[in-house]
């Protein structure tokens, strides 16, 4: 990989969908109906196919110009440079304002193989389902997180981990790989979904389990999303200051090249 973060790239900016390309405008303000975000490295992409589903599935769910968002998918590699990190963000907006998609083309920022997480205090969700409304409670959720000295805020939901803020939470039990319940509201991850598929090919079963965080004591954990890939989870606290002493996660960066493994060019 070319090393995201490592080098200095133009600043971001934000580009609206006009029907056949994607052209400058001003940057939206507020949470957009619906969000997709992927890191592209010199060209690459990890389930890119997969996101494209899950931002125009989101975008029929909202009721959106279904069509439209299929057609600005399309032409989403086109308009992010061919070389360099970079981590762009696919909305559609709250309001008609650019009459289609905006493509945030952002640099990568510097990437992480390790993280700490803290169970959050509250869940802020208010469409659990869908990545976008509710991206700027997630990011404050995860920047409380940050305060206290953690990378990742975990949402818990009736006593049972449900998600993270901006990531998928994934726990080991022996050889088998768990991962919360379908039946638990939460934003469908393409990189869990991807890691699934590594499980697939290596023969090696992946469990739905209702846990809390206090049971993952031992296990060795995982928080996966499009950004990072895979991040063993070294620490996790709760909001009272208690403890949980998770596994290191000797198998994370062997299963984070696996998936890394699946990055294909996106043109």
């Amino acid at each position: 990989m070319s090393g995201a973060g490592a080098t200095t790239s133009p600043p971001a900016r934000s580009l609206g969908f006009d029907g056949t390309r994607f052209v400058p405008v001003p940057t939206p303000t507020g949470d957009p109906l619906v969000a997709d975000s992927w890191l592209v490295d010199d060209g690459a992409v990890v389930g890119w196919s997969t996101h494209v589903e899950r931002f125009v599935a989101s975008v029929r769910a909202q009721g959106g110009d279904e069509p439209l968002a299929a057609r600005a998918a399309r032409a989403v590699p086109a308009a992010v440079p061919a070389t360099g990190a970079w981590f762009p963000r696919l909305d559609w907006p709250r309001t008609a304002r650019h009459d289609g998609p905006v493509l945030h083309v952002r640099p990568a920022p510097a990437l992480g193989r390790r993280a700490r997480v803290r169970t959050a205090a509250t869940d802020p969700r208010t469409a659990p389902t869908l990545k976008g409304p509710d991206l700027a409670a997630l990011w404050a959720l995860r920047d409380a997180a940050v305060a206290e000295g953690a990378d990742e805020a975990a949402i818990v939901v009736d006593g049972a981990i449900v998600d993270g803020a901006t990531s998928a939470i994934l726990w080991w039990r022996g050889d088998v790989l768990h991962a919360p319940p379908a039946a638990r509201e939460r934003v469908a991850s393409v990189t869990a979904r991807q890691v699934a598929a590594v499980a697939l090919a290596l023969g090696t079963a992946v469990v739905e389990e209702d846990a809390t965080p206090a049971s993952l004591a031992g296990a060795e954990v995982w928080i996966v999303n499009a950004l990072h890939g895979v991040r063993g989870v070294t620490a996790w606290s709760e909001p009272d200051g208690t403890h949980h002493a998770v596994a290191e996660p000797a198998r994370a960066d062997a299963w984070h090249a696996a998936l890394e493994r699946l990055r294909r060019p996106w043109t």
